[in-house]
């Protein structure tokens, strides 16, 4: 699994099976009304309407866990989020 330019927006998207992964580069850019943190980099998982967004480039690291399903991705989400978690994260409001 690659990530792949997104037709439709300026971001790059993994998609897997029943989630998808969303990388944005281009510090300070509006993607769905969000902003990242740092004006850097910034990846999300998202999974029945909840983005779990870390600021970085963890790409390499989705690509490789995302054959292994959405509860492998989460798990090092969850590993991440701590450190490099994002206040974007709509999981943080439910």
């Amino acid at each position: 699994m690659k990530f792949k330019k997104n037709p439709y927006g300026t971001n790059h998207v993994l998609q897997a099976d029943g989630f998808y992964i969303s990388y944005k580069a281009k510090p300070g850019e509006i993607i769905y009304g969000f902003r990242s943190d740092t004006g850097g980099p910034e990846t999300a998982l998202y999974k029945d309407n909840v983005f779990r967004i870390l600021n970085g480039d963890f790409r390499s690291e989705y690509e490789k866990l995302a054959p292994q399903g959405f509860d492998a991705c989460l798990r090092f989400y969850n590993e991440m989020k701590k450190e490099y978690g994002s206040s974007w994260s709509t999981e943080l409001s439910r």
